[in-house]
């Protein structure tokens, strides 16, 4: 082999080499940062790979959050590289970055399918921030920070004006279990069915009846009861330990969804954000984001400092190598006893003279901690306080 192509092989062979190394370097410092920085990625967006492209490095992706991108991007500086990673929300979603829900509860999924995974669910009214669209599904960021998809049918796209004029409106809070919004004042022909927790614009109260409007422009009307002003309630609401055990017992025998956040059905932890959100606090989504937040209560020798109010988590305790693993929570009624959402909404005890003892809750409960008095910690917000509200 003639000595000058031998030089540019091995010339070559020393350029990709170098190459594949500087990919290997910078694959770890992307995996290092996602480890230290990204806490939980059901509640930020951190899709960053590495390519190797014309001669160089590519950062290629997406992230919610344009801080991360910088800091990860000031990690890369020993690095010639080409910056392909898109700060969401993205141009599929134009100017009208956030949404409000249109019905009464909307499904939420893992993925752009309805045949994916219910991952929660949002109530109407709530606004929502859209990250992307893909097809006929949006992906968003509910007030909790929880990240999924929703189907374009089930909310309404809107920009920062527009909410700010939604947010400006006569609100109303619905307060009771379910009802229907009708499309005439002596509530004949229905337009939306209704639930607890439901956010409407009042535009018109008459004797029997509220005129309301819904978040896509459709009216209709509703019976007076049941109905608070929203931004007195955001404003006024305190956690009050009797309403919330009184709430959580007139749940008592519906059913368990997995997935579920509203008062027709419902998982372990959305029973107890509705519970708080009637309480003018947004809870963390899942019970192992839950479980972060909030007073750590002494439960080491007994129960007697549990309040009413309080959050007990349950699962796999840490053992060895073995990690712990929240899976279960449920809200304490004082002392043993509480309340949660498993097969259906039902009382427990602790305590195994008990009626209604749960011996395997008892062998995995983990920890306890108090949300009243902790709302300015990230899992604990005060609705008051949310700018979206």
């Amino acid at each position: 082999m003639p000595v000058k192509i031998l030089t540019i092989l091995l010339f070559s062979l020393i350029i990709f080499s170098c190459k594949v190394s500087d990919r290997t370097d910078a694959e770890k410092i992307v995996a290092d940062f996602r480890a230290q920085h990204v806490t939980d990625t059901r509640e930020t967006v951190f899709n960053v790979d590495v390519e190797f492209k014309k001669g160089k490095l590519v950062f290629k992706g997406e992230t919610d959050n344009p801080s991360l991108k910088r800091r990860l991007l000031n990690n890369l500086q020993a690095f010639k590289f080409e910056d392909k990673i898109v700060v969401l929300p993205d141009s599929t979603v134009g100017d009208k970055t956030f949404g409000l829900i249109n019905l009464s509860v909307a499904n939420l999924r893992s993925e752009p399918k309805y045949s994916a995974e219910l991952a929660t669910q949002a109530l109407m009214g709530t606004p929502v921030k859209i990250l992307k669209k893909t097809g006929g599904w949006y992906r968003i960021q509910t007030p909790d920070r929880y990240i999924s998809w929703i189907d374009s049918g089930s909310l309404v796209p809107v920009t920062e004006g527009e909410l700010a004029e939604w947010k400006s409106s006569e609100r109303i809070l619905f307060t009771d279990n379910n009802s229907t919004v009708y499309q005439t004042n002596k509530l004949k022909q229905p337009v939306s069915d209704i639930t607890m927790g439901n956010i409407l614009m009042e535009t018109e109260r008459g004797t029997w009846t509220i005129k309301v409007g819904l978040p896509d422009g459709r009216t209709g009307y509703v019976r007076k009861e049941n109905w608070t002003n929203f931004n007195e309630f955001k404003n006024s609401v305190q956690v009050d330990t009797t309403m919330l055990g009184g709430l959580a017992k007139q749940l008592i025998g519906r059913p368990y969804m997995w997935g579920g956040t509203s008062v027709r059905a419902m998982d372990c932890s959305g029973f107890v954000k509705s519970l708080y959100f009637m309480n003018g606090i947004i809870l963390a989504r899942d019970a192992s984001l839950q479980t972060n937040y909030g007073l750590l209560i002494n439960t080491e020798n007994d129960f007697s400092q549990l309040q009413t109010g309080d959050l007990l988590f349950f699962g796999r305790k840490q053992e060895g190598e073995q990690k712990e693993k929240v899976t279960h929570v449920a809200l304490s009624l004082g002392n043993t006893e509480y309340i949660h959402a498993s097969g259906r909404v039902k009382t427990n005890s602790l305590n195994p003279s008990s009626d209604v003892y749960s011996e395997y809750r008892k062998n995995s409960f983990i920890r306890a901690r108090r949300i009243i008095g902790r709302s300015n910690e990230s899992g604990i917000q005060l609705l008051k306080n949310h700018p979206w509200y």
